[in-house]
């Protein structure tokens, strides 16, 4: 507690699962957008896109399954992360996040990267959390590219 008083900026551990949904809301809507970005715009495309209906059903589904995803991750895994943090629980996710960029499409990378660092930041100052959020940033970056791209 004297911890708590004397770095008021650190949240405890209970504070930091129980923004679980903040970050399951930011995780489905980043990927929302990157999955427009890439279904719509393709700035970095060589053919030139024609928007049908069919666009706006295949972008919907893809947000459907990024949804049900987050409701998978943070609602069984991240949040029920035990106090102290969950280790094991934070490094699957992040290698999760990673191989789920072989199917970027599916908007997945960001739903995991960003339960690796809602579980991660349970223990902000250990060197496990700052590897974590790199390698969050680097799917994210990724991520943009593939979207970016189309």
């Amino acid at each position: 507690m004297t911890d708590q008083l004397t770095n008021p900026a650190r949240p405890t551990d209970r504070e930091a699962t129980t923004n679980w949904p903040l970050y399951a809301a930011l995780s489905v809507g980043f990927s929302a957008v990157l999955t427009a970005i890439g279904t719509f715009w393709n700035p970095l495309s060589s053919y030139e896109a024609t928007q049908t209906s069919e666009d706006v059903i295949n972008w919907l589904v893809v947000v459907a399954i990024s949804a049900v995803g987050a409701g998978i991750v943070f609602g069984l895994v991240v949040r029920t992360t035990p106090p102290g943090g969950g280790r094991v629980r934070t490094a699957v996710l992040t290698v999760l996040a990673v191989l789920s960029l072989a199917v970027f499409w599916t908007g997945l990378p960001m739903v995991f990267a960003g339960g690796a660092v809602c579980c991660a930041l349970t223990n902000p100052r250990s060197v496990g959390t700052r590897i974590v959020l790199v390698g969050a940033a680097v799917v994210a970056a990724t991520a943009v590219f593939a979207a970016l791209a189309g």
